[in-house]
């Protein structure tokens, strides 16, 4: 494996639509050997399928490829999804506790806070898509 690529797994082609390839990944695959499969939201689905619209080869439905995300990318995908949502959680429950607001009330406002942060990454799903892009290989 490269070291600019984060993760890299097989896959099964299932369709083929225009310039869009939909590639299903078994549970089995991809986190058999991971040492995170415990915590990662994939590891709670039997598989997953990733669309993947810019790709170079030609490719038909049934075959096995390779799909690989760089390491750049893998960490925005962890600052955006975790570590941002936990540092504005965190900060607006100090921030309001420090005001004398009452435990129950600074929870609660702490995790409406993450509502707005998550609406915006939902607006801006279609260019985070562009973003998080994964590249396909075929293997062998």
């Amino acid at each position: 494996m490269n070291a600019s690529v984060c993760f890299e797994q097989k896959g099964i082609i299932e369709s083929i639509n225009h310039h869009l390839i939909r590639i299903r990944i078994d549970r089995e695959t991809s986190c058999a050997h991971c040492n995170a499969s415990g915590i990662c939201n994939i590891a709670d689905m039997s598989e997953r399928t990733i669309e993947i619209s810019n790709f170079s080869h030609s490719f038909s439905v049934g075959e096995w490829v390779g799909i690989t995300i760089t390491r750049k990318t893998g960490n925005m995908a962890v600052l955006l999804g975790y570590f941002i949502p936990f540092i504005l959680l965190i900060a607006t429950l100090l921030i309001l506790t420090s005001f004398t607001l009452p435990e129950w009330q600074a929870g609660l406002i702490s995790l409406l806070v993450l509502v707005p942060y998550f609406a915006v990454l939902y607006l801006f799903r279609e260019k985070l898509k562009k973003t998080f892009s994964f590249s396909i290989h075929k293997i062998g």
